[in-house]
């Protein structure tokens, strides 16, 4: 295997080493009467004792190193000079955006990281191989970093109950069900962020909690390259692998946390199916180490990947009566993923199951919702042109996203038109097209068949959009997708007598302006939290140091087991990240319905300086639920936040 895969399998399997191993030491000690098994001490004695067997090991199987760096030629420094300096970009820009207010570095570097694309583009005859992967990962970490830098503390939605169930975890040092739902079966979020919180000891929490995941994700786009490189090269794997880490999910490393840790070994269980340079048997051990890591990691991915393996595996069954190819995926797989997910979240965790048969039930029944818009959910409708804030932007955005759509199509719809000439079955012989480094397996190809059904299902379906984020599909699908995007260019290249890589850039570049907002930006647009410091993104998930300060008094002050009014979920998400106030102590719902508010009243940024509150996702002004506060004591004001009592 070549550096890139190797060093995607060390990050890959040392993550679920310690996502295994931990859970196995936690448990272990737990039994004999040891209360505190991820404590510092016990940690640093199992994992240290277990390194050195481990290394040992290693040092007799293989002998000689797994790799070593190349040494770089004066010309391959040239070409790094530009890249190497993005994360300096990152990090000097989110610093000034922070102090003074001003993104110009930002709004520099994001687009200078696409102009970069198009040069290497253009000069594909003299830009060495291998480093394609070294510029792929410095765009990579170079993106993330903003959002890790450009935000004090945690941001988002579910991300910020995530927080707070590694808070528990980590202050009861050990794991355990804390909240006997749905979080409590992700290892990423509890058991994985406390092993590191426990071991580097550093007093900035929430920086070592997003660390942890920018430092992990910034990997996932090398996967994809890793994947595509195997059937239509470096220069087309580098732009399948730009075109995954344009993705809003990709960017998100840290506010779809436990999302970006399934992916990512989703993408390392596809690189190991798809690689024919490991052995057999060391094949299947990594794939089933890295489903399994998928399991513990985000139920959703979990099943979604279960079932792009079976319905993969059926087909290809089905395929195998008239042809015959190698296969890679057998029944005992996809029982031993069932086994797993069964004994995992049905037996072990309780929640899980039960919402995955829940949802698939909701689903079937909701199939006479198919023509009601109310149905879908806004990014189904805004896909469509509906509910769109900037008319003219969010139209011309959806048209290039759905020019990305067209091209997959083109691309998937190539491949099952001259399956003879692009899928390796070994009872045709004809010759593969060109572009393609390599044919398809078999199973790939079912694979992306399945992925193919699974996003029109997304679509057509209401309740599955409502039951799973959109995004979050598309972003784990596009793991086998994402080639397809490049094989579409090059198809369509040949109708429109023009470069493959000219298509492609021409759609791949304006969806990553978007993507990153800086489009918006530069028609003053103020859409990016991490461009501005205003706007309605910026009012409701912008989380300033008074309303952290606020929320930790609430929690220190407050009545043991009371319950906190919150205007909007914006504030709940506060209360519990910020607070560490379990989630049963807050409540949305009664500002919406004037109803009777309980114990305590917490209002951050968005209520107390601008006025605002959301309803059911529109925006609405505080002053119209002033009578809400008669007879309310107001017992804390920073100026940002307040805190009335009932």
């Amino acid at each position: 295997m070549g550096i890139v895969e190797k060093v995607l399998l060390l990050v890959g399997l040392s993550i679920a080493f310690l996502m295994f191993f931990g859970l196995l030491l936690n448990n272990v000690l737990l039994s004999i009467g040891f209360g505190t098994p991820l404590s510092t001490v016990s940690l640093l004695i199992s994992f240290n004792s277990a390194y050195i067997i481990l290394l040992t090991v290693g040092q007799k199987v293989n002998g000689d190193p797994l790799f070593t760096l190349p040494d770089l030629s004066r010309s391959e420094k040239v070409f790094l000079i530009i890249p190497a300096f993005f994360p300096v970009l990152s990090i000097s820009g989110t610093y000034i955006m922070n102090t003074l207010d001003n993104n110009i570095v930002l709004v520099f570097m994001l687009i200078l990281i696409p102009s970069y694309v198009v040069y290497i583009s253009l000069s594909d005859q003299k830009f060495p191989e291998r480093l394609y992967s070294v510029v792929i990962y410095l765009i990579s970490i170079s993106l993330l970093l903003m959002p890790l830098l450009r935000f004090p503390h945690i941001h988002g939605g579910d991300v910020n109950i995530a927080y707070y169930i590694f808070q528990m975890t980590l202050n009861n040092l050990h794991w355990s069900i804390i909240e006997h739902g749905l979080l409590d079966a992700c290892l990423s979020i509890s058991l994985l962020p406390s092993i590191f919180q426990s071991i580097i000891g550093a007093d900035a929490q929430e920086c070592v909690f997003k660390c942890v995941y920018v430092s992990i994700c910034s990997f996932t786009p090398l996967a994809i390259y890793a994947i595509s490189k195997k059937y239509i090269g470096d220069l087309y794997a580098f732009l399948a692998s730009f075109f995954y880490l344009s993705q809003p999910i990709c960017l998100g490393a840290v506010e779809f946390a436990r999302t970006n840790i399934a992916i990512f070994f989703v993408a390392l269980a596809v690189m190991t199916l798809s690689c024919d340079k490991i052995d057999p048997l060391k094949q299947r051990i990594l794939f089933i180490i890295f489903i399994s890591s998928v399991v513990v990691s985000h139920y959703s991915s979990a099943y979604i990947f279960f079932f792009m393996i079976f319905f993969s595996w059926l087909m290809a069954k089905t395929f195998s009566r008239r042809y015959t190819f190698k296969r890679n995926i057998s029944l005992r797989t996809v029982l031993f993923l069932f086994v797993v997910i069964f004994i995992w979240y049905a037996q072990l965790t309780d929640a899980a199951f039960n919402v995955g048969v829940t949802f698939i039930k909701d689903t079937l029944l909701n199939l006479n919702n198919f023509f009601i818009e109310e149905s879908r959910t806004g990014d189904i409708k805004r896909l469509f042109g509906q509910e769109l804030r900037y008319p003219l932007l969010d139209k011309a955005n959806a048209i290039i996203t759905w020019c990305t759509f067209v091209l997959i199509g083109i691309g998937v719809l190539t491949v099952v038109k001259r399956y003879q000439e692009m899928v390796d079955i070994s009872n045709i012989n004809i010759g593969k097209p060109d572009f393609l480094k390599t044919k398809f397996d078999v199973e790939y190809s079912t694979m992306t068949l399945v992925s193919s059904g699974l996003l029109v299902a997304m679509v057509a379906l209401p309740y599955l959009s409502i039951g799973y984020d959109i995004y979050r599909l598309y972003s784990l699908v596009l793991v086998i997708l994402s080639v397809f995007f490049v094989i579409g260019g090059i198809s369509l290249s040949k109708y429109l007598k023009l470069k493959p890589y000219l298509i492609i850039l021409l759609i791949l570049i304006p969806y990553f302006m978007f993507v990153t907002h800086v489009a918006y930006q530069i028609f003053g647009a103020p859409v990016s939290i991490n461009l501005n410091s205003e706007g309605v993104s910026y009012d409701r998930e912008y989380v300033h140091d008074s309303e952290s300060c606020a929320a930790k008094w609430l929690a220190m002050n407050s009545e043991k087991n009371s319950v906190i009014s919150v205007a909007d979920i914006s504030g709940r998400l506060r209360l519990i990240s910020q607070g560490k106030i379990p989630p049963k102590r807050t409540e949305d719902y009664s500002f919406p319905r004037h109803g009777e508010l309980q114990a305590y009243i917490y209002l951050y940024y968005n209520n107390v300086v601008k006025d605002k509150l959301v309803v059911n996702g529109t925006t609405c002004n505080m002053s119209e639920y002033s009578d809400m506060f008669i007879g309310k004591g107001k017992i804390y004001d920073s100026g940002n936040s307040e805190i009335y009592k009932t």
